[in-house]
């Protein structure tokens, strides 16, 4: 009986230890997402919210309305690049890779959610949102 009654409090514990929320290091940063005007699209709109864990990765969640009705999207954080003093505008690499894809609902609504390494992120100046079937086709992007 005291084993069965140990082994059930140790799985409680191991349960319960996996439920905690993660530790942070840093505040979360929210950038509003700006208009690129780009044909097809009325008010796209946003927020990038992040924030950088002791892990050393960085949650980052994009929430996003006024995009195309089921469509696919991703997006990427870039780093500045040399076309334009905006970033938005500059051309700059991507970094970190793939922050994520999705679908936007019937109402051009989408959630994006990633987790990426802060180092992968230090250069980072923007985050742009593309449709996945013609990635110059970027509706929103988020100054840093």
């Amino acid at each position: 009986m005291k084993k069965l009654t140990l082994l059930a409090l140790v799985g409680t514990v191991a349960l319960s230890s996996c439920n905690q929320a993660p530790d942070v290091s840093g505040k979360s940063v929210s950038k509003a997402f700006t208009d690129m005007k780009l044909s097809g699209y009325t008010t796209p709109s946003g927020t990038a919210k992040y924030v950088d864990l002791n892990s050393g990765d960085r949650v980052t969640t994009l929430t996003l309305s006024g995009l195309k009705a089921n469509t696919n999207y991703l997006s990427h954080y870039h780093k500045m690049g040399t076309a334009s003093t905006d970033p938005c505008k500059s051309g700059g690499e991507i970094v970190g890779g793939v922050l994520g894809t999705g679908t936007s609902d019937a109402n051009g609504k989408l959630t994006i959610k990633g987790l990426q390494s802060t180092a992968d992120l230090k250069d980072a100046k923007y985050i742009n949102v593309h449709e996945a079937s013609a990635l110059a086709n970027v509706p929103v992007c988020a100054p840093l």
